[in-house]
């Protein structure tokens, strides 16, 4: 793995926890949460709209993420594995996978 590829797997894994403090604070009382793009840029400011069963169908995999179509990077060692007309769901694999469930675990060192 790269230094971006690791860079932006970690950017996403922070991305991720602050969506989890929205989903929260959303609480399922909501049609639509406004969520963060997981993209992992850390410019990136786009919002992306899901209703909490969306939220946990993407949460259920540790290794997924949710983006604005358009925003996977399937050089930072993710896949595409749903489209959806407001959003996309990628998958990290091989070490970006590894790194991101650590993160999860609360152990984002690099190995």
């Amino acid at each position: 793995m790269d230094e971006r590829s690791a860079r932006l797997a970690k950017n996403e894994a922070i991305f991720r926890a602050g969506n989890e403090s929205i989903d929260k604070a959303a609480g399922g009382r909501v049609e639509k949460a406004p969520y963060l793009c997981e993209c992992g840029e850390k410019s990136c400011l786009a919002r992306v709209e899901l209703n909490p069963a969306e939220y946990q169908a993407v949460r259920a995999h540790p290794a997924r993420f949710f983006v604005v179509p358009g925003h996977e990077d399937l050089t930072a060692g993710e896949i595409v594995v749903e489209q959806h007309d407001r959003f996309t769901v990628v998958e990290k694999q091989g070490e970006e996978r590894e790194l991101v469930e650590r993160v999860e675990r609360g152990n984002p060192q690099v190995s």
